[in-house]
């Protein structure tokens, strides 16, 4: 150990001494030569792209021991109450409660309409309506000569309705007053004249009281009805008169898929005519029952008829029956019936069709024997609705007008009726179209044949087929555009001179056009041309219409 002590010791002696000498002998150059500017460079680092992976050779399993105490949590739910949502409707559409109407057509033809009803109500509903339409026109006869073929209608009307929870009450009162001139006679005849107007004159006073209540249930577990009792009178310038009084019911109810109905009428009628003063009571009971299912509906009942009349008594009695089936889920729908009626011909509803009759006349009721029908209908789209029928009638009684020679002194103006039995076909067509939300179009046809019994006998006046064609159209609630053409066929008629003459009136064309301007809401204006194609053509024997019939006026909505 002292050994090594020791040399350690002379060898550190050694150094130190070495270094003292050295000193001593050399001296050191301090200048320093400087040959270029220092560049400084760091070299490229190289990095290790390997990762560290650690493998680690002994797995430790944690092992847990654990037990749960089951304890029942008690939870309290408190509903906090928030308040009522509050639903904003839509604002109400503003109502106009009346409008006045005047206008004023180029043959001296005033329009004069008045209507007032009260607004929103869930009570009640009252309203009244005025209408006055005359004309001092004139038409060319076929001997030239200008006849006074003016008119006058003039109709006011009450009515009003009362609302309860499961049903309506409504009541009307009305009257009014039509006036027509026997213009049309057989120019053939040179001693007829037309100077005096008031002899032609013809006028109809009518008068309408009514009641009736109806049930509005929405569900089809209630005993339905609807029932009507109405009193008319009309009255001529002649001292023709006719009362009548007619109730009308109906009921029927649902039983599962069943539903059976009791339609049924009485109808009394008292005539006052110089030459005729009957009465006449038609009794009328339809019991019927229908079953329905999915798709289809099968109806049938009978139609029971009790005459009344001088004293006489006749029943009868007609089966009804109708079968449709839907295929194709409201695209096709056909069906088909049976029926049979006693129709009633009242004076008022004859010389509503034609005012030209003779004052008083008297027409026989018309017996529809048996009606057979059968068709198919359906809608092709929500704006598409189709219907096509066929229809084959057994009638007895049937009124056909004819002109009256002998009680006109041969003037032949007014027009008496003939009966006829007989058989009649009629082929119906009809296609309604909604092209879109403004424009509506519709059509609808008939084909008439008539085979009578009498071998000399036709279906006067009764034309072989008839077609109308309507068009609707709304720009922007601004410009209403309105046009209607009505096609007829040729007509037999028989009357003039000879006393029995037979020809044919012509078929005709007749077009009307109308078109509105709403200025406002409330102010609007019209364009009405009737008869645009100016055919004098003759809806009745030896009567030939106005030609072309231009009207203006305006329309206030208050």
């Amino acid at each position: 150990m002292s050994n090594k002590i020791f040399w350690v010791l002379s060898t550190l002696s050694l150094l130190v001494f070495s270094g003292f000498h050295l000193e001593a002998q050399e001296k050191i150059e301090k200048r320093v030569q400087v040959v270029k500017a220092y560049q400084p460079k760091v070299k490229d680092a190289y990095k290790i792209t390997e990762l560290p992976d650690i493998t680690d050779t002994s797995q430790v399993t944690t092992e847990f021991d654990y037990y749960l105490l089951p304890r029942r949590m008690e939870t309290k739910v408190e509903v906090e109450p928030i308040p009522a949502a509050t639903m904003v409707g839509e604002p109400l559409t503003e109502l106009y409660g009346g409008y006045f109407k005047f206008g004023m057509g180029h043959k001296i033809a005033p329009l004069v309409e008045f209507s007032l009803t009260n607004k929103r109500s869930e009570d009640h509903a009252l309203g009244v309506f005025l209408r006055h339409h005359s004309s001092t026109g004139k038409v060319t006869l076929a001997n030239d000569e200008r006849a006074p073929a003016g008119y006058a209608d003039n109709r006011l009307k009450l009515f009003g309705k009362k609302f309860y929870d499961h049903a309506v009450l409504d009541g009307d009162l009305s009257v009014s007053s039509n006036t027509r001139y026997f213009y049309g006679y057989d120019v053939s005849l040179a001693d007829t004249s037309l100077d005096d107007k008031k002899e032609i004159k013809q006028n109809f006073f009518r008068f309408k009281a009514g009641a009736g209540l109806k049930s509005t249930h929405i569900d089809s577990t209630h005993l339905n009805y609807d029932f009507q009792l109405d009193y008319h009178h009309l009255g001529d310038r002649f001292e023709s008169a006719e009362n009548r009084v007619v109730f009308t019911g109906a009921l029927d109810k649902y039983y599962d898929q069943n539903h059976l109905g009791l339609q049924t009428g009485i109808h009394y009628l008292d005539r006052a005519f110089p030459t005729d003063t009957s009465s006449h009571t038609l009794v009328h009971l339809k019991p019927w029952v229908a079953r329905f299912g999915d798709g289809w509906r099968v109806k049938g009942g009978v139609n029971f008829f009790a005459d009344a009349s001088g004293g006489n008594t006749t029943t009868r009695l007609y089966p009804v029956g109708s079968v449709e089936y839907d295929i194709i889920s409201q695209y096709i729908i056909p069906y088909g019936g049976i029926d049979g009626r006693l129709e009633l011909n009242p004076y008022d509803h004859i010389a509503g069709e034609n005012p030209f009759v003779r004052p008083g006349l008297h027409v026989r009721n018309t017996n529809h024997k048996m009606i057979f029908y059968g068709g198919i209908k359906g809608n092709l789209s929500s704006s598409v609705y189709y219907n096509l029928q066929a229809k084959y009638t057994f009638f007895d009684d049937m009124y056909f007008f004819v002109n009256d020679v002998a009680s006109t002194g041969g003037a032949a103006n007014q027009f008496r009726v003939e009966y006829h039995e007989g058989e009649r076909m009629n082929l119906f067509g009809e296609l309604a179209m909604d092209l879109s939300n403004d424009l509506h179009l519709r059509m609808e046809g008939n084909y008439y044949n008539y085979v009578l019994y009498e071998s000399d006998a036709k279906a006067w006046h009764k034309p072989s087929y008839d077609m109308t064609f309507s068009l609707r159209y709304n720009l922007r609630d601004k410009i209403l555009a309105e046009a209607d053409v009505f096609l007829s066929g040729k007509r037999w008629v028989k009357s003039g001179g000879n006393f029995g003459e037979v020809s044919r009136l012509d078929g005709f064309t007749d077009v009307s056009l109308q078109l509105e301007y709403r200025y406002s809401k409330v102010l609007s204006g019209y364009l009405k041309l009737n008869n645009l194609l100016s055919n004098n053509y003759s809806m009745w024997n030896y009567y030939p219409v106005y030609g072309l019939h231009v009207y203006a006026g305006i329309t206030y909505a208050f």
